[in-house]
């Protein structure tokens, strides 16, 4: 089942990224996109047998969480995702890439693996990819040509628009919500793998 899972959800990023690669032209600046293609590495590793440390998988889950809650809550405005059926192929491709996989991938989060803990650190060693790729989205606009419609690809990190220090505020609101999102992805792990061995210590959790 846990290959069958995986299979299925490779192939829903892999996708849901063609179809957003037909719509848009430079769909891999895009923190969906990207987020995704960590998953087609990462999950694609695995099936191939690959391990790799326990908080790569966090990680991963973690991005793919914040992708899903920040075009529900904020881009759509919690709108009714199947809507997007209706939009042909760039809105099949945002319900593959901010719904599907996100949910698919909390899901194995919680199912599997369960037995490997990142350590209560990791929630904060995650940060250090969106923080790059806020850098990434400053470092890149004014390189593009003049009129160019996104140039901060997202309007929460719009320069421009917010100034520095507006934006400096979204920035560490942000950093934040991955912190606590992350710790809850991880508590909610601890507690997935309690349950699958009841009146167990877990490794780690001996007292002393």
């Amino acid at each position: 089942m846990r290959v069958i899972w995986r299979v299925l959800m490779v192939s829903a990023a892999l996708v849901g990224i063609v179809c957003l690669s037909s719509a848009i032209r430079t769909p891999w600046v895009y923190f969906t996109a990207q987020s995704n293609g960590l998953l087609v590495l990462y999950y694609g590793w695995r099936l191939l047998g690959g391990q790799g440390p326990a908080g790569l998988k966090g990680a991963v889950t973690l991005y793919l969480t914040i992708t899903g809650l920040v075009a529900h809550f904020y881009l759509t405005g919690g709108g009714d995702p199947l809507l997007l059926l209706d939009r042909g192929p760039r809105g099949i491709g945002n319900l593959l890439l901010h719904y599907v996989t996100p949910l698919m991938a909390v899901a194995d989060w919680l199912v599997w693996d369960r037995d490997r803990r990142p350590s209560w650190a990791a929630p904060l060693t995650w940060l250090a990819f969106p923080l790059v790729y806020a850098a990434f989205v400053v470092v890149r606009a004014p390189s593009l040509p003049p009129g160019t419609r996104r140039r901060y690809v997202y309007p929460f990190l719009d320069v421009g628009r917010l100034g520095w220090d507006g934006f400096a505020m979204a920035v560490a609101v942000l950093a934040a919500c991955f912190v606590v999102t992350g710790y809850a992805l991880l508590v909610l792990h601890r507690l997935a793998g309690r349950r699958a061995q009841p009146g167990t210590l877990a490794e780690g959790d001996a007292p002393g």
